[in-house]
């Protein structure tokens, strides 16, 4: 089976949930040197290379920076008619000279301009080769919703039942609809790293605590991130911790923006630390970039996690954090609950609940039996259900099925409903 998997994130480009995804799907099939060829989107020049027998490509085309300027003018237009001419040639040419099986499409419902979904479907189509969107966000928009629904996709896995869901309410196709969980890379992220790594690096002392909040501070669509991914309830529950407890830090980890995205990213910024210094935080709460090879000791390093977001299809870092043994706390919204189990792993609040968020701070900071427990269900959860090597081996299983079953154009219900 010859797998292309076509994604316009890219840890390369920047930083997010999705952009992980992808980096840890490349890990897994140069592990298990699977015959997979890569889209990606090249930041500079084009190029290929060759790892066994997997292919990665990087092509201007498909960098999605564009789509802010689409309709414009002309000029925006006429960009968008190059590239999307040059998307079509290049899977016209692939599609002859591999003999590709199936299409993989990671978000293409809202990452890039519409026409990309449309010659993509149209080129599989032409090739009779069956396509799959795998879908890591809900469609807020009429044009999202077309675009899952409208299109010959066939099937559209969800990273959660709850965006499955999300689907199933606004109308698509029940019987295209599938849940298939992202995974963590359980031999990078693990417990007892290097604990000192941390409070190294931010130069704080050996028996000080670290609560720990990770995610992208820019959005695409959302004027007010720092709110949707709850980082200011999470300043607000901080306030009254951080006058009792000298040695309690809040470290607010920021995901590398984009450079298309620099102006929103400062903004966001100096925002927060305009939120950090209302409160009179300054010193007790650190603002700081990492690279992703750092993360699993950041994660390692933290005492607790916390994100409190008011919207999430999944969370990533919930998994990455739970892997390397440090207790959680997000909130009982979208794909969260499929991750934690509440009282069980984690512990979930309901969004912008700032008194209930420093309730659960306190005590998973004070109470050792708690933390233990946690850490080991938590371990348990993570290897049971969320590693890469169980999330990707059923993911190609899964492709294979649809390859057999695409001979027949048979498409039964096979259960993946949210």
């Amino acid at each position: 089976m010859k797998t292309l998997v076509i994604s316009p994130d890219y840890s390369e480009i920047s930083i997010g949930g999705v952009e992980r995804y992808v980096d840890n799907l490349i890990d897994y099939c140069c592990e298990k040197n699977s015959d997979v060829i890569f889209l990606l989107p090249a930041i500079k020049e084009d190029s290929m290379e060759k790892k066994g027998n997997v292919l990665i490509y990087k092509r201007k085309f498909l960098e999605s920076g564009y789509k802010k300027i689409l309709g414009q003018s002309e000029t925006a237009d006429n960009v968008l008619k190059e590239k999307a001419n040059s998307f079509f040639l290049f899977l016209n040419t692939l599609f002859d000279e591999q003999k590709v099986d199936i299409v993989n499409a990671e978000n293409f419902h809202v990452d890039l301009p519409p026409v990309y979904s449309l010659v993509l479907n149209m080129v599989c189509f032409a090739k009779k080769v069956p396509v799959v969107l795998r879908a890591h966000s809900f469609a807020h928009t009429g044009m999202e919703k077309a675009l899952v629904n409208g299109l010959f996709w066939e099937r559209i896995m969800c990273v959660s039942k709850s965006v499955a869901s999300d689907f199933f309410n606004k109308g698509i196709n029940i019987n295209k609809l599938e849940t298939h969980y992202p995974g963590v890379d359980v031999k990078q992220f693990k417990p007892k790293i290097d604990g000192n790594w941390l409070r190294t690096k931010l130069k704080l002392p050996a028996g000080s605590k670290i609560i720990l909040h990770a995610s992208r501070i820019t959005d695409r669509k959302h004027e007010d991130i720092l709110k949707e991914k709850g980082i200011t309830t999470l300043l607000d529950a901080f306030c009254p911790l951080a006058a009792k407890n000298e040695d309690v830090f809040l470290l607010i980890a920021v995901a590398r923006a984009p450079k298309k995205f620099k102006d929103q990213f400062q903004h966001a910024l100096d925002k927060l630390n305009g939120f950090v210094q209302l409160n009179n935080l300054n010193g007790r709460v650190i603002c700081k970039e990492f690279n992703l090879e750092d993360m699993p000791y950041v994660f390692d390093g933290a005492d607790i996690f916390v994100m409190a977001s008011e919207n999430e299809t999944f969370g990533l870092v919930y998994i990455e954090a739970m892997a390397c043994g440090t207790p959680v706390i997000g909130t009982n919204i979208g794909g969260v609950p499929e991750v934690i189990t509440d009282n069980y792993d984690g512990f979930l609040i309901e969004p912008s609940n700032s008194s209930m968020l420093t309730q659960k701070i306190e005590k998973l900071l004070y109470d050792e039996n708690l933390r233990k427990e946690f850490i080991k269900n938590a371990l348990k959860t993570v290897r049971r259900k969320f590693s890469t090597e169980r999330q990707f081996g059923l993911l190609f299983k899964r492709f294979e099925k649809i390859i057999g079953l695409g001979k027949d154009n048979v498409i039964p219900n096979t259960g993946g409903k949210p």
